[in-house]
């Protein structure tokens, strides 16, 4: 196994905290990627625009095979708008997790899911923790320990960037990273799984060509519909709402 530099961890607090450190360099990205969906209401793969900047700014642009716009996604983390440009309708409303996943097979707030697009996951606080070597893998196995709740991390021993992780003992899901590829000091991955086990949904993203940690261009979170778009204003369920009434016009005007 090739610890680096560092030389082998032997102290699981030491670990976690120099694997934070490690994910947490990244706070933009801006590129080009796959989207692989895969459920039991359908599978498939469609090409995408990405552009996220930390805590929860977000865009998605979603394109068919003929490179035809299929839904466009924006959220600045408290409100999200969604073309959907077969039904030509642009929903708006509350950024939660459920109108979120209008979008995606996924009903995670929009701050948790730029932080997984951006490499790093999410760890629960541990009580108590264990750290072995996965030989077989080549990866340290890192366990944390929450009441009967815990999380089993596989860390590359070098770049110290988790490579997947599991929760157990509690509804979660997990996460599988791949192709790391040299970023600053670090690296950054370049795939991303994110598996829903409970719902038998998984969410893939493959980036082909991207940009990390340029300012972002904010023009990209702009929350307006395309001109010609009917608006359609949802509740924080997902549930569409009334037209706004408009007070009656005054007598002469």
């Amino acid at each position: 196994m090739d610890f680096g530099p560092r030389g082998r961890i032997t102290e699981a607090e030491e670990l976690l905290r120099l694997t934070r450190a490690a994910q947490d360099t990244t706070s933009t990205l801006k590129g080009d990627g796959k989207i692989r969906v895969e459920s039991p209401q359908g599978s498939g793969t469609v090409s995408a625009f990405l552009a996220v900047s930390r805590p929860g700014l977000l865009r998605v642009d979603m394109f068919d095979f003929f490179n035809r716009p299929i839904a466009t996604l924006v959220t600045d983390g408290q409100r999200f708008g969604l073309t959907q440009y077969q039904e030509n309708k642009h929903y708006q409303g509350p950024a939660t997790p459920r109108n979120l996943s209008r979008f995606l097979p996924v009903a995670l707030p929009s701050e948790e899911l730029v932080a997984v697009m951006l490499g790093r996951v999410p760890f629960i606080p541990a009580e108590r923790m264990e750290l072995a070597l996965d030989e077989k893998q080549g990866l340290y196995a890192l366990t944390l320990h929450t009441g009967a709740v815990s999380q089993v991390l596989h860390i590359h021993p070098r770049y110290l960037r988790v490579v997947s992780s599991r929760v157990q003992g509690t509804r979660a899901y997990g996460l599988d990273y791949a192709r790391f590829e040299p970023h600053g000091d670090g690296v950054f991955p370049h795939e991303v799984k994110l598996v829903a086990e409970s719902a038998e949904t998984s969410l893939g993203l493959r980036y082909t060509s991207v940009t990390l940690d340029q300012s972002p261009d904010l023009t990209h979170f702009d929350l307006s519909a395309p001109e010609g778009v009917p608006v359609v204003d949802v509740d924080e369920g997902g549930q569409a709402l009334p037209p706004v009434a408009l007070p009656p016009a005054a007598p002469g005007s």
